[in-house]
Formats: structure tokens, C-alpha cells, sequence
């Protein structure tokens, strides 16, 4: 069984673009979530309608540096229905020649930022599809009976906590096993769901129906480029959410009693309960904020 840690970059999608990629790369190199003491521990794989040298143009350092032998796989994904919603490429993930059979799988929106710690997510083991023995997360007795007696898949989500979404799950980052979602995916590649539904997750949100694994509370977040009013409206949420991320704390140091940023600190910037940030650029790109490109990049 392999880990895959798989983005989806298309044309046709204005919140996507090859150097956003090439940025997510770079910080996952950084950590070492894709090498680690010269051995691959899982594989980076760019599911895109652009050709792949328009990643290597985006950052010729990548493609040119010797010393840089972590690798990207790419894989050429089709043009969607006309009219369909750009966030539907995702679907790629559920099924491609590449993947195997029971293959740890995560999907992480290319603007979005690993923090430290993003280990503990990665390789973090989701129960089998009828089977939850094997599972690093805390399920409770029910949830166990669920999954073995009904033979569920599972799907781990990240709960909007900042209430700045219009689906109950954050769409930037989730994880599954492959080819344990059969009747889902067949309806992913079904014109009727696809026209049925305003965006990948709101079909996920009418249509999955087996277990639903949420992640711990901000473990995604979220950070609007140039925008500090929306920011300090996160700050906001996360004290609403406190007493829930406190009974809920990952304990990947930091306080729990830390805020969700701080702009002036010494040596605080964001709460450590956050190890993968999605940035909004709506209003600036990512590097046009210079606190965030001190403090977070």
C-alpha cells in the first residue's frame, strides 16, 4: 500500500495555477514530507490539464537543481462537461491508472501551505472499508459496529470552523483509501450528479452516505492574502470554536490557549492546533502580503 499526496491544477479553474503547485511543492520539500533521509515516503502526483513543462517553466530551480531528487509525478486529467464546476477534477483521485487498491490518498488544493507538524496527518492509517482495526484515530464503540456492519468506506473531512464557506466541510484538503468508494465514484463520472450539484464538495455533502471521519477542529485553516479585516474575523471564529479546539487539542506543542494569529508577537505567529493553511488571494497574491510571507511562508 503507497501514499499518495495528490493536487489538481486546471485551466479552467482561476484558483489554480502551475506556480501555485510549484509553491506547494517547495514547502512540502522543505519539511521533508516527501523525502526523508534520501528515501521516498510518499508520492507527490499533479493531476493537470497543462503539459508538465509549464511546471518547470513556472520554477526552473526545481526542475534544474542537482541536488533535488524529490519527485513529481504528473498525470494528464480531461477537460470537464461544459458547465460543470472547475472543483469536479478532483474526481481524477477516485480513478486513474495509477493508484492502487487501498492506497492511502490525500488531496490538498495547491494554495494551500503545509505548517510544521503535517506529519501526523499524513501518516495517520484511516479504517478499511468494513474494517476499523487497523486505524491510528480514536473511534468510538458505535462508529466501529457502524463501519463493520454496514461495510462503510471512509472519507476523512475537515469541518468549516471558520464559517466562511457555504458546504459544512472545508474543500481544500481530505484524505481516503483508493478504490473503497466504488458506488461514489461511479456517480462522479455521471453527467447527472455532476450537473446536479454546484461543486465537488456540495456532491460529497448529497451524496455520501458511509462514514465521515472529521478531522480534529482547525486542523485546516484558512488565511485571506491582504485582507486582515477577513482575518480578524478568523481570529473571531476560532475563540467561538475555543472551548471545542481546547477539549480537542492535537498536542503538536504550542498553548492551547493560543490565538488563532498574532500579528505583533515575538515568536508566536499562528496556533500550532493548524498544520495545513489554504490561502484565500481574492484580494492579493499570497507574496504581496508581507506579514504572511514573513510569518507563514
Amino acid at each position: 500500500m503507497a501514499f499518495n499526496f495528490a493536487t489538481v491544477c486546471m485551466k479552467d479553474d482561476p484558483t489554480t495555477t502551475p506556480e501555485d503547485v510549484v509553491r506547494l511543492k517547495f514547502h512540502l520539500d522543505k519539511q521533508r514530507l516527501i523525502m526523508h533521509e534520501g528515501m521516498q515516503i510518499c508520492r507527490f502526483v499533479v493531476f493537470s490539464d497543462y503539459d508538465e513543462q509549464e511546471f518547470v517553466d513556472a520554477s526552473g530551480s526545481w526542475a534544474n537543481d542537482p541536488n533535488n531528487n524529490s519527485p513529481a509525478r504528473f498525470i494528464k486529467s480531461q477537460s470537464l462537461p461544459e458547465g460543470v464546476h472547475p472543483s469536479f477534477a478532483v474526481r481524477d483521485l477516485f480513478k486513474n491508472n495509477l493508484f492502487g487498491e487501498h492506497d492511502k490518498t490525500m488531496y490538498c488544493h495547491p494554495r494551500c501551505i503545509p505548517q510544521e507538524l503535517t506529519h501526523s496527518i499524513m501518516f495517520s492509517t484511516l479504517p478499511d472499508r468494513g474494517n476499523p482495526a487497523h486505524t491510528s484515530y480514536q473511534l468510538s464503540d458505535e462508529d466501529k459496529k457502524d463501519i463493520i456492519q454496514n461495510s462503510w468506506s471512509t472519507l476523512n473531512l475537515a469541518v468549516d470552523w471558520t464559517n466562511t464557506e457555504d458546504t459544512q466541510f472545508m474543500p481544500y484538503f481530505f484524505q481516503f483509501n483508493y478504490e473503497e468508494h466504488v458506488e461514489l465514484t461511479k456517480k462522479m463520472f455521471d453527467d447527472e450528479y455532476l450537473n446536479k450539484y454546484e461543486t465537488f464538495m456540495h456532491f460529497i455533502e448529497g451524496e455520501y452516505d458511509e462514514f465521515v471521519l472529521p478531522m480534529l477542529p482547525a486542523t485546516v485553516g484558512k488565511y485571506y492574502a491582504c485582507n486582515k479585516e477577513m482575518n480578524e474575523r478568523l481570529i473571531e471564529e476560532y475563540e467561538e470554536s475555543r472551548e471545542l479546539i481546547e477539549a480537542n487539542w492535537r498536542g503538536t506543542g504550542g498553548e492551547p490557549e493560543s490565538k488563532y494569529l498574532y500579528w505583533d508577537h515575538d515568536y508566536r505567529a499562528m496556533t500550532k492546533q493548524t498544520s495545513m493553511i489554504y490561502f484565500d488571494t481574492t484580494d492579493g497574491e499570497i507574496e504581496d502580503d508581507y506579514w504572511a510571507s514573513m510569518r507563514l511562508l
